[in-house]
């Protein structure tokens, strides 16, 4: 255990307890508070610079305080803070300088040790944070201080930031490959005059004139080409956090300063070596960035749904704000060919609106005063006024946007082993870098070759493969099914979805349309039909559940109006329960009528869904409905089938229905008569059977089923979404979708697997061979950039699979989503 007054010898700052690394500087025992530190003393005093620690001047440990501010004021910032609650408040923004994934690592483990900061979540993808804060303990502009003084540049976020900032990094970079690659080809001519010269011979003056231009070529390859490495090296070093910029910059700079060593003591020199490294680099990273682009497409699509701006108007005037700065009770006006900024009702005017993009409907849907429109939907005819209902950061399409970035940020527990070796990955290749050139140097191989085999090595390990493995794909998958109404809570629930073997279904809703219609009504003896109409609409004018609205519906078409009520209460799976004056009215399953020993006639055999109604405890009729199976659901459960999973239907209806709609639709088995407590003791003895199961339902009545399966799939239409139950969302009622969903999730997995593959067996062949001395510095950075690009590539064909399924498995016909 350390006392209180121990330092790092590296960096000043104090050691925590319990860390205990140690070494020895000259005669003296030195103590470190990281592996990162330790590392770069090792790397100091390995180069022979062990006077650095005496000469510098560093009085203080950290940073200097004002070093690092940042341009933005709270005040700027405000606009962009949305409320979560009393205490919290959320921020998105941009930052820039992500370059890989030991960078998000470094942002979050920083930023959650600031007092005040409750959750971060950084975006390798679109390097967009979202920071959950108390600004009381810790106002906006510190946390974007705290993140530039590690070194990155945070900027509020916007679509048109995130689109600016796409383009900038791409610009940047091909300004910089392009000088690189430019320059490159200047010093390919040189370097082959001076091997000319070094086979068939050369005046000692030409050469030395020829080395000097050949360095006047490389400098600003190595130095503005560059940067972002050598800058990245600088940022790992003082974080104490290691990355892969930092095996660049390390092989660049010691090519660079070996050569102009070599050049003023008549050596050979290998400036074409530090500048191949970088241009090669460059190239990578140019086509990693625009595949990661690429992928963002289906996420991007998703933001572009809902504009930034929004026409706000007080009757009298209008005037243009930013829409997240729309609250409940403004007005804002829509003009024809615009889409909705913001959830919202209609107070005046009526119009067509395309929802496609978010129900599936394909044909205009039209809206008049009072109906409720969805953030993302079009607007086709005419100019109309809507008072908005929700923030935009509650807003349908925000929800989305939301649950598609959680997705992308939550890991696959396949990338924990990735993790655990990506992050020792940085120091260890730099032991071997280190042993290699001891190596070659003890055999007496020439300074020359032993530091080009140590280069080498530094060059061709690439942990960037390894960390983009797993989340490239996941990245990929969630942001292309989240664009076609497919949302994923997470890698790992890609992956859990991928390993199912089980799904078990509600009816009502999920396997049928949800909207049943009363087919019949049979009094109870001595009563009249009407009267029996009259309570059972009284009784369900409370509930919104879709039997109760099919009875209020009934009694309108009959002309009976319902009285109104004094109470409801409603017990999820079994009925209701309503006083409406002196009637004490229970409306439900037969078995939820008997539980109150209330005496039913016999059962009868019908194929219908029933509902009994009983008056003061006296039974009083019975409403039969049917319900139209979704027209996709006897497809689906055939392919789900054929991929060798058991369908199970799970209703609290009686057999005889159940029985039906199983012989219809081919499901293997059913239960029947099932409370919500009972599917969830259902759903837990096949788990302790060890099975995988996916439960789907509405996410209502079925909280406890889907909560209980390892996966919850909520499928849904319009804002209906049910986004914090479920794990899996089908945003679209289109039970396709889901034999889609579990496709793309399997195809992931493989996906991954292939990536982990390609990147263990890389580096596992690679570096031995770099180490031998067989892979020159060159051709080693030409391997590290192809390693990255063929796991992004491999990524990419993700989006591929998904539309080749989609192309399979087309939407559902219209005549399944209307009545």
């Amino acid at each position: 255990m350390n006392s209180k007054t121990d330092i790092c010898h590296h960096c000043g700052l104090p050691i925590p307890d319990g860390i205990d690394i140690r070494d020895h500087y000259g005669d003296q025992e030195v103590l470190f508070c990281c592996h990162g530190c330790h590392g770069a003393f090792l790397i100091i005093s390995g180069s022979g610079l062990e006077r650095f620690y005496q000469q510098r001047d560093w009085p203080d440990s950290g940073y200097p305080e004002g070093v690092y501010e940042t341009n933005f004021d709270d005040t700027t910032l405000k606009p962009y803070i949305v409320p979560i609650n009393e205490r919290l408040s959320e921020i998105s923004f941009l930052v820039d300088g992500i370059r890989c994934a030991t960078c998000v690592w470094l942002l979050e483990k920083v930023l959650k040790q600031k007092d005040g900061v409750e959750d971060i979540r950084v975006n390798y993808g679109s390097h967009r944070a979202r920071i959950v804060f108390d600004q009381i303990k810790i106002p906006p502009q510190k946390l974007f201080t705290a993140i530039s003084k590690l070194g990155y540049l945070p900027r509020p976020y916007s679509r048109n930031a995130f689109q600016e900032a796409a383009a900038r990094e791409q610009k940047s970079l091909l300004i910089r490959f392009g000088t690189a690659g430019f320059l490159s080809m200047q010093l390919m001519g040189y370097s082959l005059a001076l091997y000319a010269g070094y086979f068939h011979g050369i005046d000692p003056n030409v050469r030395q004139l020829i080395q000097y231009f050949a360095a006047a070529v490389t400098t600003p390859v190595v130095f503005y080409s560059g940067w972002p490495f050598l800058s990245g090296a600088i940022r790992s070093l003082v974080n104490r956090a290691p990355s892969m910029d930092l095996l660049i910059a390390l092989g660049v700079t010691t090519a660079y300063c070996y050569s102009l060593f070599a050049m003023f003591t008549g050596g050979e020199v290998y400036f074409d070596t530090a500048a191949m490294i970088v241009t090669l680099i460059l190239l990578g990273r140019l086509l990693e960035n625009s595949a990661r682009n690429r992928s963002m497409s289906g996420i991007d699509k998703l933001m572009q749904l809902a504009p930034d701006t929004a026409r706000q108007t007080d009757g009298t005037k209008n005037w243009t704000v930013q829409s997240i700065n729309l609250k409940p009770g403004d007005c804002i006006i829509v003009l024809p060919g615009e889409r909705i900024p913001v959830d919202a009702i209609v107070s005046d005017g009526e119009s067509e609106f395309d929802e496609s993009t978010i129900t599936g409907e394909a044909l205009p849907v039209y809206h008049t005063t009072g109906d409720q429109i969805t953030s993302g939907s079009l607007n086709l005819t005419n100019s109309i006024t809507l008072e908005v209902t929700r923030i935009k950061a509650d807003s349908f399409i925000s929800r989305m946007n939301r649950l598609v970035e959680e997705a992308q940020n939550r890991k696959a527990p396949v990338q924990s082993l990735a993790d655990r070796i990506a992050s020792f990955f940085v120091p260890i290749v730099i032991g071997i870098a280190i042993m290699t050139w001891s190596f070659w140097a003890w055999q007496g191989d020439g300074n020359v070759n032993a530091v080009l085999n140590a280069v080498a090595v530094l060059i061709v390990a690439c942990p960037c493969a390894l960390g983009l493995a797993t989340p490239t794909a996941v990245l990929v998958a969630t942001g292309q099914a989240a664009a076609s109404g497919i949302l994923f809570r997470g890698g790992d629930i890609l992956e859990g979805a991928s390993r199912a073997d089980i799904v078990a279904f509600d009816k009502t809703g999920t396997l049928t349309l949800g909207r049943p219609t009363v087919t019949d009504v049979i009094p109870a003896s001595g009563i009249d039909r009407n009267q029996l109409i009259q309570y059972a609409a009284n009784a369900a004018a409370g509930s919104n559940h879709p039997l109760a609205k099919a009875i209020a519906i009934y009694a309108t078409k009959n002309n009976i109006d319902a009285s109104q009520i004094q109470s409801t209460e409603t017990i999820p799976g079994r009925g209701l329960v309503a006083l409406s004056g002196d009637a004490h009215l229970r409306l439900g399953s037969r078995l939820f009528l008997q539980e109150s020993n209330i005496l039913l006639p016999d059962q009868q055999v019908h194929l219908q869904t029933e509902v009994h109604l009983a008056l003061n405890g006296t039974y009083f009729g019975t409403f039969l409905f049917t319900d139209p199976l979704r027209v996709e659901a006897k497809d689906t459960i055939e392919s789900l089938q054929k991929f060798g999973m058991e369908t199970v239907l799970l209703t609290g209806d009686r057999e005889g229905p159940t029985r039906e709609i199983i012989k219809a639709l081919g499901i293997s088995s059913y239960q029947s008569e099932m409370k919500p407590a009972d599917k969830a003791e259902w759903i837990l003895n096949k788990q302790q059977e060890g099975r995988i199961l996916i439960m789907v339902g509405d996410g209502i009545n079925d909280a406890p089923a889907l909560s209980q399966a390892d996966l919850g799939c909520a499928m849904a239409g319009g804002t209906d979404i049910a986004l914090e139950t479920s794990d899996l969302v089908l945003t679209r009622p289109d039970l396709a979708k889901l034999f889609t969903a579990i496709q793309l999730a399997r195809k992931t997995l493989t996906v991954i697997k292939q990536n982990l593959f390609w990147a263990f067996s890389y580096n596992i062949v690679a570096i031995p061979l770099a180490a031998s001395g067989l892979l020159a510095p060159i051709w080693a950075a030409a391997a590290m950039a192809s390693s990255s690009i063929l796991v992004i590539g491999n990524s990419l064909r993700l989006g591929r699979h998904l539309k080749k399924s989609i192309a399979n498995h087309p939407p559902m016909p219209l005549e399944s989503t209307n009545d």
